[in-house]
């Protein structure tokens, strides 16, 4: 009996074929009843009705085939196949999977024999753990494999047979299996040897969803050229206008672009070139227009200012707003970009850590430079912070009299360019502060960094200890504590 909050959300389906699907439940009470259907491993709303004398009965001509579930008060549901066009089944509120009776409906018979005999399987195999015996351990595993084989291997075209095979992992082959490098390689080659992805039915089943979710966030080395080329890959093995398609392209494109590693927005973007740029002919066909343009753009913003990139060359002034300064003719092996508003209260928080890192890192003869370029339109308070705190660090930026005279600057002293004075723009300043580091060639080699993850890669980079960043990193500890105690409260 499996126990499930669910929230549905209402999607529209395409037609099928008209079921029938009857369900007698000993011990239900008359009641509401939901249908709900996998989209990977979230259930959704499909259907309601109600139950009278414990029968319940849906009838549609609008089901897609996948993996449904029969909801009861409680919540509590029990799942069952929808491919049949009659499903009849009758169990007990009591316990779902032990009473099941399938009446009517060859996918469900199959599935839930093969239910009943691995749970059969388990008790045995964890009493025989729990003995000590591990050649009936083993027996018990070639048993269940062998059983899972005859289930794929005469139901090659059903739904229970694409979703069992799908769950069964590549064979390493004896003469590799010490070899944890050609295992590694095997392993990844065949990982979608079991996966039929001409079958838009099987993205409607969790199974579906585990092997994508471990393949992109486990199996692969996460650098977004890999990422990417791995995601084409498989993609473009999808029939187009297929919820297989759409579920795959859009689980890739969001969790790379909300992903926490440095360097993933660059998935984000070679998936939205790729399938959903540009708006006039894209694949995204679940995407209003309006929606796909907004994509675009960030794609568009964000495809100059990815990791191994060249950082956009700008030329502002400094604090004296005489002296104009470019960045691309300092010296350093490194210079840091701090993109920064006086009146951001992170940044306020943040300069400090950074001034002593800035600190640290020219006691320990690094060939560094940082670069605080304010974001605020006004300067007096971004200049009176540089004073206050003693930001001895280069300070540029833009300043009124040159954002309302630029001609003077552009064309009469010639002293800066167009994509500097947008820098804001040319950098995608959305939020502050933004912090880019780049090498002696000017290539980016990080980004949306903080005191402490800039510090961690130049420890790194140059093979030394900065004794503030230990500081800070007690400092984190505390601060997750604090929230995960808050959150266990909460």
């Amino acid at each position: 009996m499996r126990y499930f909050l669910i929230l549905f959300t209402v999607f529209l389906f395409t037609s099928s074929f008209s079921q029938q699907l009857k369900f007698k439940i000993n011990g239900l009470n008359d009641t509401t009843i939901f249908l709900g259907r996998y989209l990977g491993d979230r259930l959704y709303y499909a259907d309601t009705s109600y139950s009278k004398n414990g029968v319940v009965q849906f009838k549609k001509d609008n089901y897609k085939a996948g993996v449904y579930a029969l909801i009861c008060p409680g919540p509590k549901y029990f799942e069952f196949i929808m491919a049949d066009k009659e499903v009849e089944m009758e169990t007990s509120i009591e316990a779902f999977i032990p009473a099941m009776k399938v009446k009517k409906s060859i996918e469900n018979k199959l599935f839930y024999d093969y239910i009943q005999f691995i749970n059969k399987k388990k008790n045995e195999a964890e009493a025989y753990k729990k003995a000590g015996d591990n050649n009936k351990l083993s027996a018990v595993d070639k048993e269940v494999k062998a059983y899972q084989k005859k289930i794929v291997t005469e139901n090659k075209d059903r739904l229970i047979g694409k979703i069992l095979n799908m769950s069964i992992d590549p064979v390493i082959p004896k003469e590799i299996s010490t070899n944890d490098t050609l295992k590694y390689k095997f392993y990844l080659n065949h990982f979608w040897d079991n996966i039929d992805l001409s079958d838009s039915r099987i993205v409607h089943s969790p199974v579906y969803h585990n092997k994508l979710n471990y393949f992109f966030k486990k199996l692969l080395i996460q650098h977004p050229d890999t990422i990417c080329s791995y995601a084409h890959k498989i993609v473009n093995q999808i029939k187009g206008g297929t919820d297989l398609f759409k579920y795959t392209v859009h689980f890739i494109t969001y969790n790379f672009e909300t992903s926490k590693i440095m360097g993933m927005d660059g998935v984000f973007v070679c998936m939205a070139k790729d399938y959903y740029c540009p708006a006039d002919s894209s694949k995204a066909f679940w995407l209003k227009k309006e929606k796909l343009d907004e994509l675009c753009e960030k794609a568009t913003a964000l495809e100059p200012l990815l990791i191994g990139k060249l950082a956009p060359r700008i030329i502002l002034a400094d604090t004296s707003e005489k002296k104009w300064i470019d960045f691309y003719r300092l010296p350093q092996k490194y210079n840091l970009l701090i993109f920064w508003d006086p009146d951001c209260g992170h940044c306020k928080k943040e300069m400090p850590k950074l001034k002593k890192i800035y600190q640290e890192l020219k006691e320990n003869n690094i060939d560094i430079e940082f670069i605080g370029i304010g974001t605020n339109l006004e300067n007096e308070k971004w200049k009176k912070f540089i004073k206050d705190n003693k930001l001895k660090w280069i300070n540029i930026s833009d300043f009124p009299e040159a954002n309302e005279n630029p001609k003077k600057y552009l064309f009469e002293q010639r002293v800066t360019d167009l994509k500097s004075l947008n820098f804001r723009k040319t950098y995608d300043i959305f939020s502050t502060p933004q912090i880019y580091l780049l090498d002696k060639n000017k290539k980016i080699i990080g980004k949306k960094l903080d005191a402490l993850t800039l510090g961690k890669l130049l420890e790194q980079l140059e093979k030394i200890e900065i004794p503030y960043i230990k500081i800070l990193e007690q400092e984190k500890e505390e601060k997750d504590s604090k929230q995960q105690k808050a959150n266990k409260a909460g």
